[in-house]
């Protein structure tokens, strides 16, 4: 899927060096290498564990910890790149987040639990305990600057979300964040996240990094959105309630509602969660073959539960906010991703060679 998405991203006229993160020699199959080189010259394979473990940064005995998730902000903090985009392998690009955006973060669904940020940390909030307990000094942040406006409006501080942020996609200028950004990271990770379960995987680590260190940072001005759910039956049970994988806008305040990208394996292979655990599977979660309505792009809000009282929802379902249809190019898009993805399942390379789109255009004269 890795490499569905490398080329997805030439495709898009994205040409810069794309490094491949991984923690230990034997997490990347000699097979996976030489695809990779075989398919790009400008990709670069990091082992960031071992290279911080014989720097004395991590011990080598935290490999396994980072074999997952969690090294993507690992990555953020090794690599010497000043533009950093974070991809998740099952994000569908639409447009390349390079040329239009900037330093971003992207929210995350609104879910009212009493978990993560908002969990129980010695009988407080972990976030609100978090702020007051934090050891400033430590990283030599001045403990008098007050918690940012962000933060305090945040749904999340206010408890009426456990999540945040999303990290399907992390835009994060370096240079301008600072070394301090960078170890308070590496404390959540490596210190932290061994303490207290503050997060559902790495995602709140990048934006409570820059508020900890007392530095700006931005939130795109739109609340997350999703895609429909075919197996799920969303548009036929409940057409304004949509159950399918996360879809981000363009994050910018103008009049024209642009896609950036959707997070989903389930868009992209047959067995998203594996063959074993089909049966086990949600019905939202299976295979979603062509989705044609998204949430419509809005400020972040909470779902309005009130809309059905009496029925009960997954957590990825946006209840109540309201379907409108996806871009015709979308199906496009999401085409040629599986038709590279494929290729490389199936040992067709030259597949892998073609960027081309397929016009909707009549089958006959």
């Amino acid at each position: 899927m890795g490499l569905s998405l490398i080329r997805e991203l030439r495709c898009l006229g994205n040409q810069e060096l794309i490094q491949v993160y991984h923690c230990g020699r034997k997490e990347l199959s000699r097979r996976s290498v030489e695809l990779i080189f075989r398919l790009d010259n400008r990709v670069e394979l990091v082992d960031v564990c071992s290279d911080l473990a014989s720097r004395g940064v991590i011990s080598t005995n935290m490999t396994a910890a980072f074999q997952s998730w969690w090294i993507k902000p690992l990555a953020m903090y090794h690599t010497d790149i000043r533009h950093v985009m974070l991809l998740d392998v099952d994000d569908v690009i639409v447009k390349d987040p390079a040329v239009e955006t900037g330093t971003t973060f992207f929210y995350d669904r609104v879910v009212h639990k009493n978990r993560f940020l908002n969990g129980n940390d010695h009988k407080r909030y972990y976030l609100r305990r978090l702020i007051q307990t934090f050891d400033y000094k430590r990283f030599n942040v001045s403990a008098d600057i007050s918690p940012s406006e962000h933060l305090l409006k945040s749904f999340a501080y206010q408890g009426k979300s456990c999540h945040e942020m999303d990290s399907s996609m992390v835009l994060i200028d370096k240079k301008r964040a600072g070394q301090t950004v960078m170890n308070i990271m590496l404390w959540f990770i490596t210190e932290e996240r061994f303490r207290f379960k503050y997060s559902w995987g790495d995602k709140e680590t990048f934006w409570l990094a820059f508020e900890m260190a007392r530095v700006p940072y931005f939130f795109s001005p739109w609340g997350v959105s999703v895609v429909d759910s075919k197996p799920n039956e969303d548009l036929i049970k409940h057409p304004d309630t949509l159950c399918g994988s996360i879809l981000q806008f363009l994050p910018v305040d103008n009049t024209e509602a642009e896609v950036l990208y959707v997070n989903g394996k389930a868009l992209i292979d047959p067995y998203p969660q594996g063959i074993a655990y089909i049966r086990k599977a949600k019905q939202n979660n299976l295979f979603n073959m062509l989705p044609t309505h998204m949430t419509p792009r809005q400020r972040r809000r909470e779902v309005n539960m009130t809309a059905y009282p009496l029925e009960t929802f997954n957590i990825e379902c946006m209840v109540g906010m309201g379907s409108t249809r996806l871009p015709n190019t979308f199906s496009h898009n999401l085409l040629r991703r599986r038709l590279h993805f494929l290729g490389v399942a199936m040992d067709v390379m030259g597949s892998l060679q073609h960027c081309e789109t397929y016009d909707q255009k009549e089958l006959f004269v």
